[in-house]
Protein backbone atom coordinates (compact mmCIF):
# COMPACT_ATOMS: atom_id res chain seq x y z
CA UNK A 1 0.00 0.00 0.00
CA UNK A 2 1.51 3.70 -1.17
CA UNK A 3 2.07 5.42 2.00
CA UNK A 4 2.90 9.00 0.72
CA UNK A 5 2.60 11.75 3.12
CA UNK A 6 -0.61 13.85 3.27
CA UNK A 7 -0.72 17.48 1.40
CA UNK A 8 -2.77 20.09 2.33
CA UNK A 9 -3.77 22.43 0.12
CA UNK A 10 -5.69 25.67 0.97
CA UNK A 11 -8.63 26.31 -1.47
CA UNK A 12 -10.76 29.20 -1.38
CA UNK A 13 -11.84 29.44 2.31
CA UNK A 14 -11.50 25.63 2.51
CA UNK A 15 -8.85 23.44 4.20
CA UNK A 16 -8.62 20.34 1.44
CA UNK A 17 -6.96 17.08 2.47
CA UNK A 18 -5.19 15.34 -0.13
CA UNK A 19 -4.86 11.32 0.75
CA UNK A 20 -2.01 9.33 -0.62
CA UNK A 21 -3.61 7.53 -3.83
CA UNK A 22 -2.72 3.91 -3.37
CA UNK A 23 -1.63 2.43 -6.65
CA UNK A 24 -3.64 -0.02 -8.62
CA UNK A 25 -1.59 -3.26 -7.35
CA UNK A 26 -2.32 -2.20 -3.61
CA UNK A 27 -6.12 -1.75 -4.59
CA UNK A 28 -6.42 -4.92 -6.37
CA UNK A 29 -4.36 -6.80 -3.12
CA UNK A 30 -7.00 -5.19 -0.53
CA UNK A 31 -9.54 -6.42 -3.02
CA UNK A 32 -8.52 -9.80 -2.96
CA UNK A 33 -7.55 -10.07 0.70
CA UNK A 34 -11.00 -8.67 1.64
CA UNK A 35 -12.38 -11.50 -0.90
CA UNK A 36 -10.17 -13.93 0.59
CA UNK A 37 -11.76 -12.88 4.52
CA UNK A 38 -15.02 -13.06 3.34
CA UNK A 39 -14.80 -16.48 1.65
CA UNK A 40 -13.45 -18.41 4.86
CA UNK A 41 -16.12 -16.25 6.90
CA UNK A 42 -18.67 -17.95 4.54
CA UNK A 43 -17.48 -21.07 4.60
CA UNK A 44 -17.49 -21.08 8.60
CA UNK A 45 -20.57 -20.14 8.80
CA UNK A 46 -22.09 -22.67 6.28
CA UNK A 47 -20.06 -25.59 8.36
CA UNK A 48 -21.50 -24.43 11.58
CA UNK A 49 -24.97 -23.88 10.44
CA UNK A 50 -24.37 -27.42 8.98
CA UNK A 51 -23.18 -28.91 12.41
CA UNK A 52 -26.45 -27.64 13.89
CA UNK A 53 -28.66 -28.82 11.50
CA UNK A 54 -27.22 -32.24 11.82
CA UNK A 55 -26.95 -32.45 15.79
CA UNK A 56 -30.02 -30.62 16.28
CA UNK A 57 -31.94 -33.05 14.21
CA UNK A 58 -30.44 -36.19 15.56
CA UNK A 59 -30.78 -35.31 19.60
CA UNK A 60 -34.27 -34.02 19.54
CA UNK A 61 -37.20 -36.14 20.43
CA UNK A 62 -39.55 -37.44 17.71
CA UNK A 63 -43.40 -38.51 17.31
CA UNK A 64 -41.88 -42.19 17.97
CA UNK A 65 -40.01 -40.94 20.90
CA UNK A 66 -43.59 -39.58 22.54
CA UNK A 67 -45.60 -42.42 21.36
CA UNK A 68 -43.06 -44.88 23.19
CA UNK A 69 -43.52 -42.27 26.52
CA UNK A 70 -47.16 -42.92 26.40
CA UNK A 71 -47.00 -46.67 25.90
CA UNK A 72 -44.80 -46.65 28.97
CA UNK A 73 -46.81 -44.39 31.07
CA UNK A 74 -50.19 -46.74 30.16
CA UNK A 75 -48.26 -49.99 30.98
CA UNK A 76 -47.45 -48.00 34.13
CA UNK A 77 -50.87 -47.10 35.41
CA UNK A 78 -52.33 -50.08 34.18
CA UNK A 79 -49.71 -51.90 36.64
CA UNK A 80 -50.53 -49.66 39.60
CA UNK A 81 -47.14 -48.19 39.84
CA UNK A 82 -45.97 -44.46 40.41
CA UNK A 83 -43.11 -42.52 38.27
CA UNK A 84 -41.27 -43.13 41.22
CA UNK A 85 -41.23 -46.82 41.73
CA UNK A 86 -40.91 -47.33 37.78
CA UNK A 87 -37.87 -45.42 37.74
CA UNK A 88 -36.34 -46.44 40.82
CA UNK A 89 -36.66 -50.07 39.33
CA UNK A 90 -35.08 -48.95 36.28
CA UNK A 91 -32.39 -46.26 37.78
CA UNK A 92 -32.95 -42.97 36.61
CA UNK A 93 -34.60 -40.14 38.83
CA UNK A 94 -38.33 -39.63 38.82
CA UNK A 95 -38.04 -36.36 36.57
CA UNK A 96 -35.97 -38.74 33.89
CA UNK A 97 -38.68 -41.17 33.99
CA UNK A 98 -40.76 -38.06 33.15
CA UNK A 99 -39.17 -36.87 30.64
CA UNK A 100 -39.80 -40.14 29.02
CA UNK A 101 -42.93 -40.71 29.17
CA UNK A 102 -43.89 -37.01 27.94
CA UNK A 103 -41.33 -37.53 25.19
CA UNK A 104 -39.30 -34.72 25.92
CA UNK A 105 -36.42 -36.87 26.48
CA UNK A 106 -34.97 -40.06 23.91
CA UNK A 107 -34.46 -43.52 25.34
CA UNK A 108 -31.33 -45.08 24.73
CA UNK A 109 -31.90 -48.85 23.59
CA UNK A 110 -30.19 -49.64 26.89
CA UNK A 111 -32.82 -48.06 28.95
CA UNK A 112 -35.85 -48.79 26.60
CA UNK A 113 -34.76 -52.69 27.55
CA UNK A 114 -34.71 -52.14 31.62
CA UNK A 115 -37.78 -50.29 31.11
CA UNK A 116 -39.56 -53.09 29.31
CA UNK A 117 -37.92 -55.52 31.92
CA UNK A 118 -39.38 -53.62 35.19
CA UNK A 119 -42.88 -53.18 33.27
CA UNK A 120 -42.33 -57.24 32.94
CA UNK A 121 -43.14 -56.78 28.97
CA UNK A 122 -40.84 -57.44 25.74
CA UNK A 123 -39.07 -54.15 24.65
CA UNK A 124 -40.35 -54.96 21.24
CA UNK A 125 -43.99 -54.13 22.67
CA UNK A 126 -42.75 -50.41 23.25
CA UNK A 127 -40.43 -50.45 19.95
CA UNK A 128 -44.23 -51.14 18.10
CA UNK A 129 -45.54 -48.37 20.17
CA UNK A 130 -43.05 -46.18 18.26
CA UNK A 131 -43.55 -47.65 15.07
CA UNK A 132 -45.18 -45.61 12.13
CA UNK A 133 -46.08 -48.35 10.70
CA UNK A 134 -48.53 -51.18 11.44
CA UNK A 135 -47.82 -53.49 12.85
CA UNK A 136 -50.34 -57.24 11.30
CA UNK A 137 -51.66 -58.90 14.54
CA UNK A 138 -49.43 -62.22 14.77
CA UNK A 139 -51.66 -65.31 13.66
CA UNK A 140 -54.53 -66.98 15.93
CA UNK A 141 -52.36 -70.01 17.27
CA UNK A 142 -54.08 -73.15 17.20
CA UNK A 143 -55.77 -75.10 19.96
CA UNK A 144 -57.16 -78.73 20.36
CA UNK A 145 -60.67 -79.87 20.96
CA UNK A 146 -60.88 -79.60 24.78
CA UNK A 147 -58.84 -76.97 25.81
CA UNK A 148 -61.25 -74.78 26.62
CA UNK A 149 -64.00 -72.59 25.10
CA UNK A 150 -62.97 -69.46 27.10
CA UNK A 151 -59.57 -70.06 26.13
CA UNK A 152 -59.97 -69.82 22.65
CA UNK A 153 -62.81 -67.51 22.55
CA UNK A 154 -60.18 -64.97 24.62
CA UNK A 155 -57.05 -65.79 22.57
CA UNK A 156 -59.46 -65.20 18.83
CA UNK A 157 -60.67 -61.95 20.57
CA UNK A 158 -57.37 -61.10 21.48
CA UNK A 159 -55.87 -61.56 18.19
CA UNK A 160 -58.37 -59.32 16.66
CA UNK A 161 -57.00 -56.26 18.16
CA UNK A 162 -54.39 -54.58 16.11
CA UNK A 163 -53.11 -51.52 18.01
CA UNK A 164 -50.74 -52.53 19.69
CA UNK A 165 -50.85 -50.19 22.91
CA UNK A 166 -54.38 -51.97 23.47
CA UNK A 167 -52.76 -55.75 23.12
CA UNK A 168 -50.35 -54.12 25.82
CA UNK A 169 -52.68 -52.97 28.00
CA UNK A 170 -54.79 -56.03 28.15
CA UNK A 171 -51.51 -58.57 28.58
CA UNK A 172 -50.81 -56.35 31.52
CA UNK A 173 -54.50 -56.46 32.79
CA UNK A 174 -54.85 -60.54 32.62
CA UNK A 175 -50.84 -60.78 34.57
CA UNK A 176 -51.96 -58.42 37.06
CA UNK A 177 -54.86 -60.39 37.54
CA UNK A 178 -53.13 -63.43 37.31
CA UNK A 179 -50.82 -62.08 40.26
CA UNK A 180 -53.32 -61.04 42.25
CA UNK A 181 -55.11 -64.82 42.26
CA UNK A 182 -51.68 -66.66 42.91
CA UNK A 183 -51.48 -67.81 39.01
CA UNK A 184 -48.68 -65.68 37.59
CA UNK A 185 -46.54 -68.90 36.78
CA UNK A 186 -49.17 -69.98 34.30
CA UNK A 187 -50.36 -72.71 35.91
CA UNK A 188 -54.16 -73.43 35.37
CA UNK A 189 -56.44 -73.78 38.57
CA UNK A 190 -60.24 -75.07 38.33
CA UNK A 191 -62.37 -73.31 40.56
Amino acid sequence: MDTSPIHTTETSSRNVVELPTPSGAAIIARIAEQEDRAGKLSQSLDMQRHRDLSSGNQRSPTSSDSAVGREIRELRRAQGRTQKELARMVGVTGAQLHRYETGTTRIAASRLIAIANALDIRPDVLIAAGSTRAVPAPPPPAFQAGSGDDIVELIQAFSTITDPRHRSALVAVARMMAAQYGRHDGSSQTD
